[in-house]
């Protein structure tokens, strides 16, 4: 069987394993709630912008009303009047929430509690148009002229974006994809990290280790909780966009085929290259309780690549340090895709930065696999980094002591010298116990063999 294949079977074994589990259809399903909630709540509960409530009483002219309503269609607020005989009614519906402010008078704002700055607006706004309209009749002026003297004047809008002409949809796309990706490398990083030390401790990779190597059985967990991950995330990103095309409540980004093609590029590579080393340091700890501390430099280190990369692309994208910082295999992940979004690269840097950073994940893999050979079948206490890279596997007693119980670990045919001698040779009752006596033709039960006869014994 093929390497390849055998990663293949594992990695469907992991995505059979971990898909039937309860943690992770329960994770599944309170991801997807949570963010379908992120997007719909807030657009129901969301008042600004929305309907307002204004109240009228006293010597309010007629004509307030139409400008407040046109005064909240100016700036996209549905504006609703409702006028009362007298303050006490007004203030009655102030205190039972039925409007939002009374205006006494038309000189007056009474509010329930804080006041609502882009209510007060509209409320003075239209307060000051009809005083000039009242103004401008009591003066003579023709009402044509004052309708043209008072019409508002267009104003276009115009999105430059940046002084390289990149617009804010693309901008947002390079953080949003950034942040994805580092999410995704942290929550299934740390999956693959769990899943090695659970496997070690349960002594279910010993049974593994038979049949396949080491190596093989680190790529092809990596492989399967990675399709996990992106199926996960695929599914999660579908339902957002449902939900945020049903509520309307904000715009999509415009992000192009290509940008998101490459995307994924980055998401599995980037992915490769942190999991890998996640899996290989998961095979020190003996323990789930010692996997974050012995996985702590992975963490720090994967940080430190997202802020240095985020601040290099979000500073000046096409400046040297940023390209250099989008070519390195530990920043690339999560400085090239934001790069890509913006226009800033030029077609052969992208090809560049994958050959490096499948270079980088062709030696991590080499390197972890070391490491995950070495320390896989120690068990008891925590392998330090340094004894996993230079132990032998196979030089390793034939029994460990784990936790006051024998395990007995795997020994390779031939790696035990024929001449020496074990604790079993080594004491007579053990031996005495062990060794099966022939005796020879003609000598009788119980009469001792040629060993330790006198010399000159004819039995002998």
């Amino acid at each position: 069987m093929t390497g390849l294949r055998q990663v293949w079977l594992v990695a469907l074994r992991e995505v059979r394993e971990r898909s039937r589990s309860r943690s992770f259809r329960a994770g599944l399903v309170v991801m997807l709630v949570v963010v379908i909630a992120t997007i719909v709540v807030p657009a129901k509960l969301d008042t600004g912008g929305g309907t307002k409530d204004v109240g009228l009483t006293g010597a309010a002219p007629t004509a307030l009303s139409s400008a407040i309503l046109a005064h909240g269609d100016a700036i996209g607020t549905t504006v609703r009047v409702h006028r009362y005989g007298d303050v006490a009614a007004g203030e009655e519906a102030v205190r039972a929430d039925d409007v939002d402010v009374l205006l006494v008078d038309a000189q007056r704002l009474e509010w329930p509690g804080r006041v609502d700055e882009q209510l007060r607006t509209i409320v003075t706004g239209a307060i000051q148009l009809v005083a000039v309209q009242k103004r401008a009749t009591a003066a003579g002026m023709d009402p044509d002229d004052l309708r043209a003297l008072m019409a508002p004047v267009p104003v276009e809008d115009v999105e430059l974006g940046s002084a390289a002409g990149r617009s804010p949809d693309d901008e947002l796309a390079a953080i949003v994809m950034t942040a994805l990706l580092l999410m995704a490398i942290v929550i299934y990083g740390n999956l693959v990290l769990t899943g090695v030390v659970e496997e070690k401790s349960s002594r279910v990779v010993e049974v593994l280790l038979a049949r396949i190597p080491a190596r093989v059985l680190l790529a092809g967990k990596v492989a399967g909780i990675g399709l996990l991950g992106f199926a996960q995330f695929a599914l999660t990103a579908v339902a957002a966009v449902v939900a945020t095309l049903v509520i309307d409540s904000v715009d999509i980004p415009a992000v192009g085929a290509g940008v998101l093609a490459w995307a994924v590029v980055w998401f599995v590579l980037g992915y490769a290259l942190y999991a890998m080393a996640y899996g290989a340091l998961g095979s020190l700890a003996s323990r789930t309780e010692d996997a974050q501390s012995v996985a702590g430099p992975v963490g720090y280190v994967l940080i430190a690549c997202y802020w240095a990369a985020f601040l290099a692309v979000s500073g000046d994208p096409d400046g040297v340090w940023s390209r250099l910082i989008s070519l390195f295999p530990a920043t690339a992940p999560f400085a090239m895709p934001g790069r890509i979004a913006l226009g800033s690269v030029d077609w052969w840097e992208p090809l560049l930065a994958v050959a490096l950073t499948l270079a980088a994940i062709a030696g991590l893999v080499a390197l972890a696999g070391r490491v995950y050979t070495n320390a896989i079948l120690h068990s008891g206490t925590t392998v330090r980094l340094r004894d996993a890279w230079h132990s032998n596997q196979a030089q390793q007693p034939p029994m460990t002591r784990a936790r006051g119980r024998a395990v007995r670990t795997v020994e390779p045919e031939g790696s035990r010298d024929p001449c020496e001698a074990t604790a079993t040779d080594q004491d007579p009752r053990t031996r005495e116990a062990s060794t099966i006596h022939r005796q020879p033709e003609g000598s009788e039960p119980g009469e001792p063999t040629g060993v330790g006869r006198p010399a000159g014994d004819p039995r002998s």
